[in-house]
């Protein structure tokens, strides 16, 4: 079977996940039955035991187990754990694709989904952290209250709304909250997970392990400065910031996005640049290296407050 990727629009929002083209016609009678539809519906919702789904179906034991043969030996179910229960093995079975379907071998047409350019780099900037359409990690940010080595209340976590809604447009929520202070990532032992970091390593925690381990950094050297892994160039104003994307350290297989200011102001420089320029801000952004951004913030208007994003390095 081939695996494509699998995109439709609900409610104003673009969702994405797997599907699995069958390319034997076979496969798609070992479903064609009623009995065999329903085990794939409850199969979608939970794994689950033949002798279970056939309490719940009303339905012969046997006739179960002959639908789960034939659908696991097309490839539409996999075992997922076994347990015991009163002394015998019971295999719990689970959906293997969340989608699947069939080609004729036409063409597609080509479709525009807003900024062909802009999507595409956001896409892949966040790929890591939607999985089958349903956001997979946490977005972190600091807390309110003093904590941590310089014992620091956070200022910047309320720009994680809006960062929030921008990453909306690829996927939806899981079942439960995706924003996390970093104390609370810290106390559950969430650090291996997929994590945007929102804010600096005075600020968050989190993002003060990993900052040693980055190759454009926060340094200290009588007052925090940015310190440029290509220029070795310290940017010392407040309204600078870093927009990294690295690989997590404690898991090689998860990702971990910065967005982190020397001030606030920073911070926020670096989620506006990434909503209003994606194509600009990301360019070189790629899958095999880590990837460095440093923006500043300008008030062009001059009412105080940051809107114009200027790409520093």
């Amino acid at each position: 079977m081939t695996e494509k990727m699998l995109v439709e629009k609900v409610k104003g929002k673009h969702l994405s996940k797997s599907i699995k083209i069958m390319e034997d016609p076979k496969h798609l009678i070992a479903a064609a039955s009623p009995v065999a539809w329903k085990i794939l519906q409850i199969l979608n919702d939970y794994p689950s035991y033949p002798g279970e789904i056939a309490q719940k179906l009303k339905v012969n034991e046997q006739n179960i187990y002959y639908h789960i043969k034939k659908m696991e030996k097309a490839g539409l179910i996999e075992v997922v754990r076994e347990d015991k229960k009163q002394g015998a093995l019971c295999k719990y079975y689970s959906v293997k694709y969340p989608s699947f379907g069939i080609e004729l071998g036409s063409k597609g047409k080509e479709t525009k989904i807003g900024n062909d350019k802009s999507y595409e780099k956001l896409n892949q900037f966040f790929h890591e952290f939607v999985k089958d359409g349903v956001f997979d990690g946490y977005i972190v940010v600091g807390s309110p209250v003093q904590h941590g080595p310089y014992l620091t209340s956070a200022r910047d976590s309320h720009y994680a709304v809006d960062l929030s809604m921008l990453i909306g447009n690829f996927c939806s929520l899981g079942k439960e909250f995706a924003v996390k202070l970093d104390t609370e990532v810290k106390a559950e032992g969430l650090e291996k997970s997929n994590l945007i970091l929102v804010g600096g390593p005075v600020t968050n925690i989190i993002s003060n392990d990993v900052n040693e381990k980055m190759g454009t950094r926060f340094v200290w050297k009588n007052t925090w400065s940015i310190s440029s892994e290509k220029t070795k160039e310290n940017h010392l104003d407040d309204d600078i910031g870093i927009i990294a994307k690295i690989k997590n350290p404690l898991d090689r297989n998860k990702s971990i996005i910065i967005f982190a200011g020397l001030k606030s102001e920073g911070t926020k420089s670096c989620i506006m640049s990434v909503i209003q320029h994606p194509d600009k801000v990301l360019e070189g952004l790629s899958s095999d290296k880590d990837f460095f951004r440093i923006v500043r913030g300008l008030d062009r208007d001059g009412d105080g407050k940051v809107d114009y994003i200027q790409i520093v390095e």
